[in-house]
């Protein structure tokens, strides 16, 4: 007996999808088996599960997966593309007789332009033809030729539209035949005690499914972050999704799973290096030991998936999915995260002062690593992304280059550095940075610039001045200041800094 149970609940994991299957059937006391047909080729049979709900005792007897070739697609899908092939392949065939029969008529007219020459040549020798007879043949077989010339050329061009034609239909029946002529049907063994209606419900993982995170992140007037979650659902299963219960799921399911075990870590003295040769003889010996240990350390690392923790989120409205591998956009939730904004710049590379927000997960959940788009009001600024963020931490979002801020770095002075011995030069150079606050509200900046830092005890990097105080600096020559500004205000450092080196030793980076 065959049982209508549509698909009434999807969802989907990172990598898979469990699908929900519901129907009701009137059943006879004994035994019965029911058959939902149409499964996708993509369903792992160790997933399939049966629950049911009756006003009286029904017990399942058995649960299997069958695979049935069909003579006819089943599918409407799979049939349109056949005909479209088909439909294709005719065109193309009625292209290559245009261009035969022009083929043939190209021959026959040169054929006929040899042998009419050979006779129009006798002719006009013993006098039977003038040059006009000659002029109107042979204008009538070349016209005649230009033409054929001028249809084999339009018939090329359609025969090139034509077999892309073809192409595109064969890899559409190829896409779609996925679920076409093949199909598995779910056959469940049930038995009544009397007769009952039976609510049975069928659930199963298919592979090709997955739904990625992605946001928006619009900055508003007062200094919040909207943060709009989309989940990007995108499913290639061989059968479509309706409008149904849609959930989202980071747990990622596993067909099999094992506890992970640890080999002992050996530390032992190095043994002396092998001569190549043996070393090659060795390597065709235990090839395939070490093949076999290869093959399971990558099985561990398959299956060492984090499923401890996990989050799902059912989306408001039912949702349709279709199975065509494109990327569906559904929003998950809209969030609005306080954010504290600042400016960020580094005049030895670039003039421009970024706009940045540094955002507090206050949404009370963890936020998937994704790519975010982010806008300033409704203007669009660009595109960066964020790491997985747990509730209460930060993240920090560049919102792209504010020109109310001014920035310059000028070269104030450049003078020859004294040497301490006769042997050795260098100079001094004067570095002066000047950020101006253009927009009508403070602004808080932070500073970034570079001092050179020697790798050679030969070279080294003296009289190194700088003025205010920088807020931070490392031993890679970075330093950073947090300049504060009001409306109109300027904020101005100085940095001074020399380098030395013997006079005949050549120094990179430095000049």
């Amino acid at each position: 007996m065959e049982l209508q149970a549509p698909i009434v609940a999807v969802t989907v994991h990172p990598e898979r999808a469990r699908i929900t299957r519901r129907g009701r059937v009137a059943l006879p006391s004994g035994t019965t088996e029911l058959v939902v047909a149409g499964l996708p080729l993509s369903v792992l049979d160790d997933s399939v599960r049966v629950a049911g709900r009756s006003a009286s005792p029904v017990r399942v007897t058995g649960v299997d997966v069958a695979r049935r070739d069909l003579v006819d697609a089943p599918d409407d899908r799979v049939r349109a593309a056949e005909d479209a092939v088909r439909d294709a392949e005719r065109e193309l065939a009625a292209v290559e007789g245009i261009d035969t029969g022009d083929v043939a008529r190209e021959r026959l007219l040169q054929r006929l332009a040899l042998r009419s020459g050979d006779r129009l040549a006798a002719a006009l020798a013993d006098g039977s033809a003038g040059t006009a007879r000659v002029s109107e043949v042979g204008g009538a077989v070349a016209a005649q030729l230009v033409e054929v010339a001028a249809n084999r050329r339009a018939t090329a061009e359609r025969r090139t539209d034509a077999q892309l034609a073809v192409d595109a239909a064969r890899a559409e029946l190829d896409r779609v035949r996925f679920s076409g002529r093949q199909r598995r049907d779910a056959v469940i063994g049930v038995e009544a005690d009397a007769d009952v209606e039976l609510e049975l419900e069928l659930t199963y993982v298919v592979e090709g499914a997955s739904w990625s995170p992605a946001y928006d992140a619009r900055l508003t007037d007062d200094e919040t972050v909207e943060l709009t979650w989309f989940g990007m659902v995108a499913q290639s299963t061989g059968e479509d999704w309706p409008e149904c219960e849609l959930t989202l799921s980071t747990a990622r399911p596993a067909v099999s799973t094992t506890v992970p075990e640890l080999d002992p870590w050996w530390v032992d003295v190095r043994p002396p290096a092998m001569p190549m040769a043996a070393m090659a003889a060795v390597a065709r010996e235990g090839g395939a030991v070490r093949r076999a240990k290869a093959e399971s350390v990558r099985a561990v690392e398959a299956i060492a998936v984090d499923t401890t923790l996990s989050a799902s989120w059912r989306l408001a409205r039912p949702t349709a999915v279709p199975g065509d591998g494109t990327p569906h956009r559904t929003t998950v939730a809209t969030l609005k995260l306080p954010a504290r904004l600042d400016h960020v710049t580094a005049p030895a590379v670039s003039l421009d002062a970024h706009l940045r927000a540094t955002v507090t997960n206050t949404g009370g959940q963890a936020l998937l690593a994704g790519p975010v788009s982010t806008f300033l009001g409704d203007a669009f600024v660009g595109t960066t992304a964020i790491e997985q963020t747990a509730p209460g931490a930060e993240i920090e979002l560049a919102l792209g280059v504010d020109d109310r801020v001014g920035v310059d770095r000028e070269l104030a002075g450049r003078t020859a550095h004294k040497a301490r011995f006769g042997s050795t030069r260098g100079a001094v150079e004067r570095w002066t940075i000047t950020v101006t606050n253009g927009r009508t509200t403070p602004a808080r900046v932070t500073v970034r610039d570079r001092l050179p830092v020697s790798r050679n005890a030969e070279v080294k990097v003296v009289d190194v001045a700088l003025t205010p105080e920088p807020a931070d600096r490392d031993e890679l020559g970075r330093v950073e200041w947090v300049a504060r500004l009001e409306p109109g205000a300027c904020w101005t450092a100085e940095v001074r800094f020399g380098v030395e080196h013997p006079k005949d030793t050549p120094v990179t980076g430095w000049s």
